[in-house]
C-alpha cells in the first residue's frame, strides 16, 4: 500500500488569536508569577528573621550603623535625656529586646528612624521642630514600636532577599554581598507596610498615655507638618515623613482607638528639656 502524505496547511503553526492578545496573556502570566514569587520570598524572609539570634542582630546592626551614621555628633547631655525618655516609655512588664543605642545626627531634616540591633537615629532637625516632650515621646515610642515588633530586621531580610533574587535573574551583573548590604541599608528602614505603621502608631500612643496619663499634645507635631504641607510651606522633612505622613486618616484612627480604650486625650504639655 502506497503512503500518500497529506498536504500540510500553511497556517498550521499560526494561532488564531491576535499577536497582541498573546503578548498580553504572556505578560500577565509573568507578572502574576513574579508577584507570587516575591510574596513568597517576603514570607520566607520574615520566617528566616525569627531565627536570627540577638548576637547576630547586633552584628548586623553594627555593620549597618557604619553605613548610615553620617554626621553623628557627640552630645552626652542630650543623648542622656533622650535615652532616659525612651526607656521610660515601655510598660513595667515589657522587656526591650536589645539594649538601645541612641545617636544624634546633625541635620536640618526632620527625621528619626531605627535600624536592626537597636540603633535609633534622631536628627537635630526633629528636636528643633518639636514643641513639647509629649510630641517627642510619641515619635520615639513609634520607633521603639517598630523595633519591638522586629520590623527593621524583617524589612532588611526582605530587601536583601529581593536584591539577591534580582541579582540572580540579572545574569550579566556582578553585585557582591557588601554591595547588596550597602544598597539594602539605604532602603530597608523606609520599607514599612501600612499595617506595620499602624501597629507602631498604636504602640506609641498606648505607651505615651501610660507614661503621661493622657495622650494630649502627642500628635501636635504631625498636625503642624500637615498644615505646613497644605499651605505649601518649605519644610525639610525626611522621606520617611514624606512617604508615611501622620495624615488626618491616621490621626482619626488613633483617636478612635483612644475612644475604644477610654484613653484620656486631653492634658497639659510637658516641656522639652536638655535638647
Amino acid at each position: 500500500m502506497k503512503f500518500i502524505p497529506k498536504k500540510i496547511p500553511e497556517d498550521i503553526n499560526i494561532t488564531k488569536r491576535h499577536p497582541l492578545s498573546n503578548l498580553a496573556h504572556l505578560l500577565g502570566m509573568v507578572i502574576i508569577i513574579g508577584v507570587i514569587g516575591f510574596m513568597l520570598l517576603g514570607v520566607a524572609a520574615n520566617l528566616a528573621s525569627r531565627w536570627i539570634s540577638p548576637e547576630m542582630e547586633n552584628k548586623i546592626g553594627n555593620r549597618l550603623f557604619d553605613m548610615v551614621a553620617e554626621n553623628e555628633i557627640k552630645d552626652e547631655k542630650r543623648i542622656k535625656y533622650l535615652t532616659e525618655l525612651i526607656y521610660s516609655l515601655p510598660k513595667k512588664d515589657e522587656q526591650i529586646r536589645l539594649p538601645l543605642k541612641l545617636h544624634l545626627i546633625k541635620s536640618d531634616v526632620i527625621n528619626a528612624f531605627v535600624i536592626t540591633g537597636g540603633h535609633i537615629f534622631i536628627h537635630t532637625g526633629l528636636l528643633d521642630a518639636v514643641e513639647s516632650e509629649n510630641e517627642l515621646a510619641f515619635v520615639l515610642a513609634h520607633e521603639l514600636g517598630h523595633f519591638q515588633a522586629r520590623h527593621p530586621i524583617n524589612a532588611m531580610g526582605r530587601s536583601l532577599i529581593f536584591m539577591i533574587a534580582t541579582n540572580i535573574l540579572n545574569f550579566g551583573t556582578n553585585v557582591s554581598v557588601p554591595d547588596i548590604l550597602s544598597l539594602g541599608s539605604n532602603l530597608y528602614f523606609l520599607n514599612y507596610s501600612r499595617k506595620q505603621e499602624t501597629a507602631a502608631d498604636l504602640y506609641a500612643l498606648e505607651r505615651v498615655v501610660n507614661r503621661y496619663g493622657h495622650g494630649g499634645h502627642t500628635m501636635d507635631f504631625f498636625k503642624r507638618l500637615e498644615k505646613d504641607e497644605a499651605e505649601g510651606s518649605l519644610v525639610k522633612v525626611s522621606e520617611y515623613f514624606s512617604t508615611h505622613p501622620l495624615s488626618k486618616e491616621r490621626i482619626d484612627r488613633l483617636m478612635l482607638e483612644a475612644e475604644k480604650q477610654s484613653w484620656k486625650m486631653q492634658g497639659d504639655a510637658t516641656s522639652v528639656s536638655n535638647i
